[in-house]
């Protein structure tokens, strides 16, 4: 009755990932730095970049003349609902965080001189929704790569459960080839993914989104993950490496696109339009999706986002073609 080969179990052992990760990449270079006015741009081989030291903010980042991103890392802490997340209230209970990256306030900023390991520049923010704190270190190595390190500190307020942290940015859409080194190949949460087994993943981006849901809503999330890459069919693109495991996620839609606000509303997947872009997700984590039941349970308390502090860090880096 059973044929011969069939495969009735399975389980990967020793895939702890709990570690901070080494950087496997190259730091050489020769890396120059000019500081002119209200600017910092550095170069190193085909690598070029431009920073605003009065807003805080990326002008350009290109390899070969070309750029490498649409749009710059930016804090990012809401998902789209769930139906789960509905049956337990989380977009009233925890609608606070759903705008708290776009208000932000700029404190200070303080661009570092160059040494052997390359320029560091810090960007403070207060998240004025939270009254929280909020870094960006940006440090530009010797590669011409950057490392970006985020820290969100409340001190000792008293927040709602945070849904996310992480940070999004934008990429072409013509790098619709994804490989990535984490837990695959389909679609994982913090509590929902122990079938997904840690390995090398090549997808596409038509493969990410996951189509069973009814309702659009939060999907097609990747966890432990050491590094992703995403690239044309010339071979152009990003990496990002994780200094500690990331999870991401890589759609042609906005977390905005499924999330319907506080209720539910009559959308099917078919009511979506792609956008003319990438939007890639680069989380620390993000709060588990079920609860014991769909009809009030929350995650179970390991899965939840409550802490104060947290802090992660990541490199991009072009792909040379």
């Amino acid at each position: 009755m059973v044929p011969a080969g069939h495969e009735v179990a399975r389980e990967q052992f020793g895939g702890d990932v709990k570690y901070n990760f080494a950087y496997e990449g190259n730091n050489t270079g020769n890396l120059t730095v000019k500081k002119n006015n209200n600017f910092i741009e550095f170069s190193s081989g085909d690598i070029t970049g431009k920073f605003n030291t009065t807003n805080g903010n990326w002008v350009s980042y290109t390899y070969k003349n070309h750029p490498v991103l649409k749009s710059f890392p930016e804090p990012y802490f809401w998902r789209a609902p769930t139906d789960n997340d509905f049956g337990s209230h989380m977009p009233e209970r925890l609608g606070i965080w759903r705008s708290a990256h776009t208000n932000r306030k700029m404190t200070s900023i303080k661009a570092g001189e160059q040494n052997s390991e390359g320029m560091k520049i810090e960007v403070k923010y207060e998240l004025t929704d939270l009254a929280a704190a909020y870094t960006v270190m940006y440090y530009v190595i010797n590669s011409g790569a950057v490392k970006v390190e985020a820290v969100f500190e409340a001190g000792d307020k008293r927040l709602p459960e945070m849904p996310r942290f992480g940070m999004r940015l934008q990429l072409d859409k013509s790098l619709e080839n994804i490989s990535f080194y984490g837990r695959g190949p389909w679609e994982n949460y913090a509590d929902r993914n122990t079938a997904s087994f840690l390995g090398e993943y090549n997808q596409t981006l038509k493969e990410q989104f996951t189509w069973n849901y009814v309702r659009p809503q939060e999907n097609a999330y990747k966890t432990d993950v050491r590094w992703v890459k995403l690239n044309s069919q010339n071979g152009s693109g990003i990496k990002i490496s994780g200094l500690q495991p990331i999870c991401f996620s890589a759609l042609p839609y906005t977390a905005e696109d499924f999330d319907p606000g506080i209720t539910k509303k009559n959308q099917h997947p078919s009511d979506l339009n792609e956008r003319n872009f990438i939007s890639l997700h680069v989380d620390l984590k993000q709060r588990g999706v079920g609860g014991d039941n769909s009809w009030g349970a929350l995650p179970h308390e390991k899965y939840l986002l409550k802490a104060n502090k947290y802090s992660y860090s990541y490199i991009i880096e072009p792909l040379k073609n």
